[in-house]
């Protein structure tokens, strides 16, 4: 509460010594002005006089006209120091106003009004389409559900659409499979790459190696299924004696391309940890590894978590490279190397000749996933307030 009233006495006390600086400009310009109009006056009642002076008469006159030159030309002089005084005056008033006048603060409102506006905006729009984007997908979902039923729909093994059986419980497996096991080898190798590129690596290598960790992020997904195809499924195949394509071939694939996003983002927390925790903990006898593992790691394990939830809502949400190293079959996978289909790949492999109602089930799919990256996003917020 004391805070409170400090904080409002300071804006009062500003807005006061605000309000008698405007007065002061405002006297000041007034008065420049009405100095600057009464000298204009005299100026001009001086140039009249000098004007009706003989200017024709000879030089040797009487000496009540010399007198009466000499006093009006000491009288125009005078005039002109006056007038330059008040001209400077009137100057430097306007500069004042130019600088703290009304016009700055006057743009400074209109400003900041409008930059909130546009934030608000920017804010609405994003509310608006989440809002728009789950009223389309469960208002055709639910119906559709509803329809086949929750348990068929869910827990249903066979996906057969020609007879309408559309159960999703293989692929479910499939997809919690693939990003598991995706996490499973990206996750470690990603933030011990982090903790490398933040605390153990020199400026040149540094230098290096980031961009080349940021083109992995802008990489395409489907090149990385072209690279898939090209040399890990001919590996996976000869090793395992097997077509090469299934759960191992894409679980590898999907946990090189979250690799930039878990070192990118890891990296980013460990680097943002003050520098005080660590030299106190090496002024304390820790080693440099030590320091790094029990002290940078403990404080930068919110923004790790992140990396770690985000990088597995991109393997679920992952289709173009799953689908072609895949194998797509409908059903779950008995060993590591047999094939799946997951959610994603199985709308997009579907989509382009779907109608009535196997079209509304794949939007149906696509609530589930919807649903899917909600629970890890509240699992991750949960997540970072016991942390």
């Amino acid at each position: 509460m004391p805070n409170k009233n400090n904080s409002n006495k300071n804006t009062t006390s500003k807005s006061k010594h605000t309000k008698v600086q405007r007065t002061k400009i405002q006297v000041q310009f007034h008065l420049a002005q009405r100095n600057y109009k009464r000298i204009a006056k005299r100026i001009s009642k001086s140039f009249s006089s000098i004007q009706t002076l003989p200017h024709n008469k000879p030089a040797a006159s009487s000496p009540i006209q010399n007198t009466q030159q000499l006093q009006l030309q000491s009288q125009v002089g005078q005039t002109q120091h006056i007038f330059a005084r008040s001209y400077a005056n009137f100057l430097q008033t306007l500069k004042q106003i130019k600088v703290s006048g009304f016009t700055q603060e006057m743009r400074a409102n209109i400003m900041e009004r409008s930059m909130s506006m546009l934030f608000a905006i920017c804010a609405a729009l994003c509310a608006i389409a989440v809002l728009a984007i789950c009223f389309f997908l469960f208002g055709n979902a639910i119906p559709t559900i509803a329809h086949i039923g929750f348990v068929d729909f869910i827990f249903g093994m066979t996906w057969r659409p020609s007879s309408e059986e559309f159960g999703i419980f293989p692929m479910i497996i499939g997809s919690l499979l693939v990003s598991g096991l995706a996490i499973a080898f990206g996750v470690g190798i990603g933030i011990l790459s982090a903790i490398y590129l933040a605390r153990f690596c020199g400026k040149r290598m540094r230098t290096l190696l980031t961009p080349c960790v940021e083109l992995l992020a802008g990489i395409p997904s489907i090149v990385y299924g072209f690279f898939g195809l090209v040399v890990l499924v001919p590996f996976i195949g000869d090793t395992f004696e097997t077509s090469g394509k299934g759960l191992l071939t894409a679980s590898i694939l999907l946990g090189l391309m979250i690799l930039p996003t878990i070192i990118l983002i890891s990296k980013t927390s460990i680097e943002a940890v003050p520098q005080a925790y660590y030299e106190g903990a090496i002024a304390l006898g820790a080693s440099k590894e030590r320091a790094v593992f029990f002290v940078l790691l403990r404080d930068a394990k919110s923004g790790i978590l992140a990396s770690v939830i985000l990088g597995m809502g991109r393997a679920i949400g992952e289709a173009m490279a799953v689908i072609i190293v895949a194998g797509n079959q409908a059903m779950i996978p008995e060993s590591i190397t047999d094939g799946f289909r997951t959610l994603t790949t199985n709308i997009v492999l579907e989509l382009g000749y779907a109608q009535d109602l196997h079209r509304e089930v794949l939007i149906a799919c696509g609530v589930v996933l919807f649903v899917f990256i909600l629970l890890l996003n509240l699992c991750f917020s949960v997540l970072t307030r016991k942390v």
